[in-house]
């Protein structure tokens, strides 16, 4: 039957309006999808029109004779189809019932607690009144509220869950964000879900076979991997809407089930619903795309989501109604209500090895402008991160050492606050005021409770560590005291002093997993240098602080700054620490002796002149001003507002484009749109603001940091952008604090601010840190989201054989664009929808450049990105004997292309847990070095799974101090010690 001659049935029906009852109104859709069933079976195509034509005759010829019994004759033509009807049956509709709850979305946290107590209640009721009716929810979150809000409900849930008829989805605290979200939180998602739904809803770990990020706005590549490593082999998503596979799967290429594989061949079932969404409506249009579906997967059930959504609802008797009516339709698929346990069991049971295709990528891009949007809850997250998976080796180390009790109750409550704010509406950007209130009230919390713990473990440690060596002559001890909470909101350990007489001894703790080299700032606090009258410049210190270790090395400091602080003054000086032991310490003690040099690695000067006298520091300069250490050289040029040339002394290798400049700030305006905070627009103008009028002063001159600060002013917002060098570092430090007053509206649209790094170099490759891996994509120019770092590398244009490139790393963003030879980072967007003033106020922001001569190095970045984002963290202290060293090591990672992405203490023991991760695609033997002050040499290793069960083929092992376990390329492994 041709599509006209179709058409023309179906227009038959449609003529007869007056007379449409509900038979009628039934055989309607049954011809629609007989009509169907025909493209999909042309073998018997033509027997069936017969039988069609036949049928849609008998009725409109009822019809127009008279007939009012419409019931008996739609009766008599689906008996005519009953061949159709035996097909129709092989195809079924899996109906899964569901209530989309958004944590705080456009609301607040005590609505979207009564919104889930109402949803909750309503779900309960109707399975009263339906027998047959099946409800999935998700979210651990919701069940927890319940927990504490509503017990009586939260019984009758697992009730319901005990009869079957309540599934749980929740393999995640929140349907998060799985692009911003690190690999470490993304496993403690799975890690946490499983342990609160054994432990409250009574279901083992690995009842729960799916993830469920159903509105989630793009999924990075490496989910498959992590969510293997947690038990979970399935996946329903909606958004992923934008890249290459929706394309062909919207152009009817690729079918909406498939194997998505992560980088290591870890697969999961995914189901993309994008073309119908988790709010469906059960009626009878949601089999119109059935047999597509069929056709595409050679699987001939479908899975259909229903029920009210956002803000709660679920489904409702209107849906479980139509459904039991289109149960008695005999020309129709079965309506199954059901589970999405079912619906997975059902289609894996037929499945063949080669039946669908393979997706091996990440499923973005999709509502760009959400890696920016509402850049505070941006910091939070990578902060919260951060400080969550500093504090744990942290408080391991204070047991063992200092007899602390590990704090587990407190760290999982922190881990369940900063897993929250992860929601795909909270994280994103794209909720309201009210929504941020909630979630920075959570990250202070989250700050708060590592913060005391990492205090308090630290500070014991130090008790015990044996620093008599640091004693020095008499002198004033009146400092105890002073310091009291400063600087502890961005490392959570303040600069306390512990009022030592003489000298001030620190221990200097290095909370990364590898040896490193750091320039450490540190502040003493209420000592007084002497001072003699310079030549021209007034009174200057006559005497300087030096530092001095235990082995009796001295070497002097460099005074960064001198104030008061409530009561008390302060010097805040810098040194470098060269090797300082991984998760370890070293102690060292500032002490006033002869005047500081001005001589050493880091200088600053300014062209044609001489380096200022430390008197003359904040003086205004006219001339570019040059700052370099032992590797780089560097022109900052203030009329050009950034700079000009960047150069690799042991090369000579230029990495600044011609005519462009380094670190320029962008304020751009973005067109006015729909829906700012989700949506990206084309720009209609691009202002310099450094460029237009700024001025150039000194900050550090040296030994071991050289600074300038440019300042300027444009369009009411201050901007002071300084821009340093560390001595020992191949890196240049740049650090914007901006007074940001900008608004957008619909009428004028919304301001932005980026940070451009145009290289010297063509053909870029651009690579992007994801959840424990990298990712290269197109340098195209497009948004794009990364963690803590991002790098470009190509060819010197000027020199076919050199490649040079540089990576980005930042502390708290994550919207990146990367074209064929500039490297771009989104610092700020004034959307103005939902929330109309999410940026208003000051932000300090710091990122650095690492450039490099030669081809991108996978483990310099992750250890970039990683040492940028966890500083080293000073002690102070007194002098005094102890059982410890003053120098000693707690783990290093010995194999380049792996790193640690996790170290605590086990859920059900002492034992030590640590993850692992591989960064250069290859199968690995990784070697990690463990000190006693974690792990006893003779502890057994066993590899487990993120959930900490031991899993059957298990390579861990200990040999000589040190754990060996092979690590797949781009995988991830955890082993228990114990």
């Amino acid at each position: 039957m041709d599509f006209a001659r179709s058409q023309q049935l179906l227009a038959a029906l449609n003529l007869t309006q007056s007379a449409l009852t509900a038979p009628l109104e039934r055989f309607r859709h049954e011809l629609g999808f007989c009509l169907e069933l025909l493209e999909a079976h042309p073998d018997q195509a033509p027997e069936w029109a017969m039988l069609l034509e036949e049928a849609a005759t008998l009725i409109t010829e009822g019809l127009q004779a008279g007939q009012d019994n419409t019931r008996a004759l739609v009766e008599q033509a689906e008996r005519l189809l009953a061949p159709l009807a035996a097909v129709a049956k092989q195809y079924a509709i899996f109906c899964v019932g569901h209530a989309h709850i958004d944590m705080n979305w456009m609301w607040t946290w005590p609505e979207t607690v009564s919104v889930t107590y109402d949803t909750f209640t309503t779900m309960d009721r109707l399975m009263e009144e339906f027998p047959e009716f099946h409800f999935s929810q998700s979210q651990v979150s919701v069940y927890k509220a319940m927990q504490e809000y509503a017990p009586e409900l939260f019984a009758r849930i697992q009730q319901r869950i005990a009869e079957g008829r309540w599934e749980v989805t929740a393999s995640a605290w929140v349907e998060g964000d799985k692009n911003l979200a690190c690999g470490e939180i993304l496993c403690r998602h799975l890690l946490y879900s499983r342990r609160w739904v054994q432990q409250n809803l009574g279901l083992p770990y690995d009842t729960v076979k799916i993830d469920w990020p159903c509105d989630t706005f793009g999924h990075a590549w490496t989910n498959p991997t992590i969510l293997r490593r947690g038990g979970v082999r399935r996946y329903y998503h909606h958004r992923a809407i934008g890249g290459q596979r929706w394309k062909d799967m919207v152009a009817g290429k690729l079918p909406r089930l498939f194997w998505w594989e992560g980088p290591d061949g870890s697969r999961v079932l995914a189901y993309d619903d994008s073309p119908y969404g988790y709010n469906g409506i059960l009626g009878p249009n949601m089999i119109h795309g059935l047999l597509s579906f069929a056709r595409h997967t050679g699987v001939r059930q479908m899975l259909w989501v229903y029920g009210v959504g956002d803000h709660g609802g679920g489904p409702t008797r209107e849906h479980l109604r139509a459904a039991q009516e289109m149960q008695t339709w005999p020309l129709w698929p079965e309506i199954k209500l059901t589970t999405t346990e079912d619906y997975f069991d059902t289609v894996e049971a037929q499945l063949q090895p080669d039946q669908l295709p393979i997706h091996r990528g990440e499923l973005n891009f999709v509502l760009e402008g959400c890696y920016s949007s509402e850049s505070r809850i941006k910091f939070a997250n990578r902060r919260g991160e951060n400080v969550l998976m500093e504090t744990e080796p942290i408080a391991l180390l204070a047991r063992n050492l200092a007899g602390l009790e590990y704090p587990r109750q407190m760290l999982n409550d922190a881990w369940e606050r900063a897993m929250f704010i992860q929601f795909h509406d909270v994280l994103p950007g794209s909720g309201v005021r009210e929504t941020y209130e909630h979630a920075q009230g959570l990250f202070q919390e989250t700050l708060a409770a590592t913060g005391m713990i990492k205090a308090r473990s630290l500070r014991a440690i130090a008790a015990r560590v044996d620093t008599s060596a640091l004693a020095a002559s008499a002198g004033s001890d009146q400092g105890l005291g002073a310091g009291a909470g400063n600087n502890a909101y961005w490392t959570g350990l303040s600069t306390l002093s512990a009022g030592p007489a003489g000298g001030d001894p620190f221990l200097v703790f290095n909370p990364a997993p590898f040896v490193r080299d750091e320039l450490i700032t540190v502040k003493v606090w209420d000592r007084e240098l002497p001072e003699r009258y310079g030549s021209a410049y007034g009174k200057v210190p006559a005497a300087g602080f030096h530092v001095r270790d235990t082995a009796g090395h001295s070497l002097p400091a460099q005074l960064l700054d001198q104030g008061v602080y409530w009561g008390h003054h302060y010097h805040e000086v810098a040194f470098p620490a060269q090797t300082l032991p991984g998760l370890g310490w070293r102690a060292y003690t500032v002490e006033i002796g002869e005047e500081t040099s001005t001589e050493g690695a880091a200088y600053a000067r300014e062209t044609g002149r001489e380096v200022y006298p430390l008197g003359y520091m904040d003086a205004q300069i006219a001339n570019p001003v040059v700052l370099g250490n032992e590797f780089l050289e560097l022109t900052v040029d203030a009329q050009a507002g950034g700079i000009v040339s960047l150069v690799d002394k042991a090369s000579s290798t230029e990495f600044v484009a011609d005519g462009c400049v380094l670190g320029a700030l962008l304020r751009q305006q973005e067109a006015p749109h729909a829906a700012t905070a989700w949506m990206l627009a084309g720009i209609l103008e691009t202002v310099e603001p450094m460029a237009q009028g700024s001025t150039l002063t000194f900050k550090h001159r040296g030994p071991y940091l050289a600074a300038v600060e440019l300042k300027a002013k444009y369009n009411g917002c201050d901007y002071r952008l300084t821009i340093s060098v560390p001595a020992g570092q191949r890196r240049v430090d740049f650090d914007l604090d901006v007074n940001w007053l900008e608004r957008g509206t619909p009428e004028t649209g919304v301001p932005t601010l980026r940070v451009a790094f145009p290289l010297a170099l063509e053909q870029g490759r651009a690579r992007f840190e994801i959840p424990c891996g990298i990712i290269e994509r197109a340098a195209d120019g497009e948004e794009s989201p990364a963690l803590n770092w991002a790098d470009l590398t190509g060819l010197a244009y000027w020199q076919e054989d050199l490649t040079l490139g540089a990576t980005l790393v930042n502390d708290c963003k994550y919207g990146h664009r990367l074209s064929e030879n500039t490297i771009e980072l989104t610092l700020l967007r004034s959307s103005y929808d939902p929330d109309p003033l999410p940026e208003y106020g000051r932000h300090e922001i710091r990122f650095a450049l690492f450039p490099h001569v030669g081809e991108f190095d996978a483990t310099a970045a992750v250890q970039a990105g990683y040492t940028f984002n966890h500083p080293c963290l000073p002690i102070s202290t007194t002098a005094h004997p102890g059982e410890l060293p003053p120098e000693a090591e707690g783990i290093a990672i010995l194999t380049p292309n792996v790193m640690l992405s996790g170290l605590k203490q086990a859920e059900d023991s002492e034992a030590v847990v640590l993850r692992l991760y591989e960064i250069g695609g290859q199968d690995t033997e990784a070697e990690v070095r463990l000190s006693e002050s974690l792990v006893s040499p003779d502890a057994v290793a066993t590899e487990t799974d993120t959930l900490e069960q031991p899993i059957t083929e298990s390579s861990a092992r200990m040999q000589g101090g040190a754990l060996k376990v092979k690590v797949p390329a781009w995988g991830i492994v955890t082993v228990k010690l114990e």
